[in-house]
């Protein structure tokens, strides 16, 4: 696990903890909380959605991963959010646990197949050894 990874996953519960914690007018939870919700959960759901091997040296593959993140950042707000509302019960702090919770969930989670380390197999042996090996050639025919 590295620490990016955990660092993604307690960007929603900081925010969280922001908007529940801070006065309403206050910047810095406007600036908090648009931050996670435009970039956290995208972020985190990329990884599921990115195939092949990761190239943050690229700058086209930044690029990539930056609009894929805010596009899927989008995304779950909107998922997040419309229930509640057609429910009668959003609030910021309600869409904001979904969101938080989700998005720990996506960054902790190991990838398939990243968690599994497959040992090598053993590769057959052409030819087995036989249980005579004393003979060079076929039994001759007596």
């Amino acid at each position: 696990m590295t620490y990016p990874r955990w660092g993604l996953a307690l960007s929603g519960w900081v925010a969280l903890a922001v908007v529940t914690l801070l006065p309403d007018a206050l910047v810095l939870r406007a600036v908090v909380t648009t931050a996670f919700l435009l970039v956290c959960p995208g972020l985190a759901a990329s990884r599921w959605a990115r195939s092949g091997v990761r190239r943050l040296r690229d700058r086209t593959a930044v690029l990539e991963t930056g609009v894929l993140a805010l596009a899927l950042s989008l995304s779950m707000a909107v998922l997040v959010v419309e229930p509640l509302f057609l429910g009668g019960a959003f609030t910021v702090t309600r869409a904001l646990l979904a969101l938080a919770a989700a998005t720990s969930v996506l960054a902790l989670l190991p990838l398939p197949g990243e968690g599994r380390r497959q040992k090598p197999r053993d590769v057959p042996d052409p030819d087995p050894p036989t249980a005579d090996s004393g003979r060079s050639g076929p039994p001759a025919s007596e």
